[in-house]
């Protein structure tokens, strides 16, 4: 009787599954201090994050497709992380205040933040993008 060596891939299977769920965040200042928001976000595996790449890419592809060949070629690597990112998060709490106005919640409310506050958008692309970040501690 021989017994059969397998890899077992459950790991994998509740790492997808945290990816899907999502995580939150809390925020913090330069000083590394929270400032009372929370971020939430799905991982680079999940169905949400994966349709927000394909998404993005056609969206940036038509507006290339729309420019007249003579425009010089832009970088919009910065405008397409924010636009992935913004769709990749699910919900912030509680509603942030900008310039005395509340902002709620839409993903073009998120893509705003994202690119008026770097140092928001960098906590969340650095954990965003890591799978790590999704593992259950």
């Amino acid at each position: 009787m021989t017994s059969e060596a397998f890899a077992d891939l459950s790991g994998l299977e509740s790492l997808i599954q945290s990816q899907e769920q999502g995580i939150e965040i809390d925020i913090l200042n330069e000083r590394g201090e929270p400032i009372g928001l929370k971020i939430g976000f799905v991982g680079p595996d999940s169905d949400r994050m994966q349709k927000a790449m394909r998404d993005v890419a056609a969206e940036f592809a038509r507006k290339a497709a729309e420019r007249s060949s003579l425009e010089p070629a832009t970088d919009d690597s910065d405008d397409r992380m924010i636009a992935i990112l913004a769709k990749s998060t699910t919900h912030w709490s509680p509603n942030p205040k900008i310039g005395g106005q509340v902002v709620s919640f839409s993903e073009e409310n998120v893509r705003n933040l994202y690119s008026k506050f770097r140092i928001i958008r960098d906590q969340i692309e650095v954990r965003a993008v890591r799978r790590s970040s999704f593992t259950k501690s």
